[in-house]
């Protein structure tokens, strides 16, 4: 295996300087772990180091790409900013991981648990970037303007962690407990930690930890939101606009939107002990039946003149569903057709209902952005759990006329 070469120092070599700290948490499964402390020079770093990206081919990717406002602009928020203009120090280092086992030449003991001396990192593997990828981004653009910075010494913290998923979880510990990570990758965070720890004791101390009932209905939302982007039945298969991805002009929605209101319903006790794959499979009936009732909604170049796919429709329609699925329990059929019958009520006229909004047919144009009712385009928690209730009210008035009409007749 070829050497990784490194240029600071006078002489080209292929051991580079670096001390070793060897540390240990007590939780179950964690043992102990090797930290590397050195420098490398910025060029080798733009060469070896990147990011593991989430996207729709690398769902194991657990980063987004960096923010360009954090790169550009005259903000306090710029790095091109402070390293032209400012300190230009950067006296944090940049958390690396190499994933494979590395050779370190013990020169000088220091302690029990810190050494210096000599570490080998094989030239044909990648540096991926745990935590710092702003500032690494920042530097290498900026290379053009100052040539010099091609030998800027960045200071590096390397872990040898051959388990993906260890980096992945050291990514998430290292940004949300000291700042928030954006709330659509940290849904994906969730998944695979749901994933591991089911399948692999050793990580027993992440599910004590970190993986408490709210982070686990996350995880289990954002599984359930790939089933039903990759079901070929669902009137979401390959429209859903996923973390770090462009918006093309057939996505209908966020992958976000869905993930949150699906791990509300995660807390009816009846969703929560059902698996993941029959709830997908409810879902994509569910919206299925949403999307025949209302099809303009759903067409490629439409779409967006509605709000049901927006946070409005989706949000309402998500915290409506535990409610259609009792009533559809209670008939005694749970499918599509029946979900379909039922929601179908929602466009019939009622004189029962206090809100004149909602005596109407709830058709298409009551969801149109240009005719539809104020409160199909409002936004807010409050608005989306009162829209629901009263489908919910409306759905229960013409269920029992007609359920009594059945009853008459019979």
């Amino acid at each position: 295996m070829s050497k990784f070469i490194y240029y600071i120092y006078e002489v080209i070599g292929v051991e580079i300087p670096a001390f070793r700290i060897r540390q240990w948490g007590y939780g179950k499964g964690a043992g102990e772990r090797n930290l590397y402390l050195l420098s490398l020079p910025l060029k080798v770093l733009a060469n070896k180091a990147t990011i593991d990206r989430w996207t729709r081919t690398n769902r194991e990717g657990y980063q987004r790409p960096p923010l360009e406002s954090r790169l550009k602009g005259k903000g306090r928020a710029s790095i091109l900013k402070y390293l032209l203009e400012e300190a230009g120090i950067f006296p944090t280092s940049v958390l690396l991981n190499v994933r494979c086992k590395l050779d370190f030449k013990e020169e000088i003991n220091l302690t029990e648990k810190i050494s210096f001396g000599k570490l080998i990192i094989p030239d044909d593997e990648k540096l991926w970037i745990i935590d710092g990828q702003h500032r690494l981004e920042a530097l290498k653009r900026i290379i053009s303007i100052r040539p010099e910075l091609d030998n800027y010494p960045v200071p590096i913290t390397l872990m040898d962690l051959e388990d993906k998923f260890l980096e992945m979880l050291m990514f998430y510990i290292v940004n949300t407990r000291q700042k928030k990570i954006p709330t659509d990758i940290a849904y994906k965070h969730m998944q695979k930690m749901v994933e591991k720890v089911k399948i692999e004791e050793k990580f027993e101390w992440v599910k004590n930890v970190l993986l408490g009932p709210e982070e686990e209905r996350k995880g289990i939302a954002a599984l359930i939101v790939e089933l039903i982007a990759s079901d070929e039945n669902s009137p979401f298969y390959n429209r859903i606009t996923f973390a770090g991805e462009d918006k093309e002009p057939e996505h209908l929605i966020d992958d976000l939107v869905l993930e949150t209101y699906t791990a509300k319903i995660l807390k009816e006790k009846t969703f929560e002990i059902m698996d993941p794959e029959r709830v997908a499979s409810l879902l994509i009936d569910y919206w299925s039946a949403i999307k025949d009732l209302y099809p303009s909604c759903f067409k490629e170049g439409e779409s967006k003149q509605y709000t049901l796919l927006k946070h409005t429709g989706v949000a309402s329609f998500m915290y409506l569903f535990p409610t259609l699925y009792g009533y559809c329990v209670s008939e005694g059929e749970v499918s599509k057709e029946k979900m379909k019958e039922l929601l179908g009520y929602l466009k019939e006229e009622v004189d029962e209902i206090n809100n004149p909004d909602f005596r109407r047919a709830i058709d298409e144009e009551w969801w149109s952005s240009a005719h539809g009712p104020s409160i199909a385009k409002m936004t807010g928690e409050k608005v989306f759990r009162e829209i629901s209730k009263y489908f919910a009210e409306k759905i229960s008035i013409v269920l029992k006329k007609k359920r009594s009409v059945t009853v008459t007749n019979g």
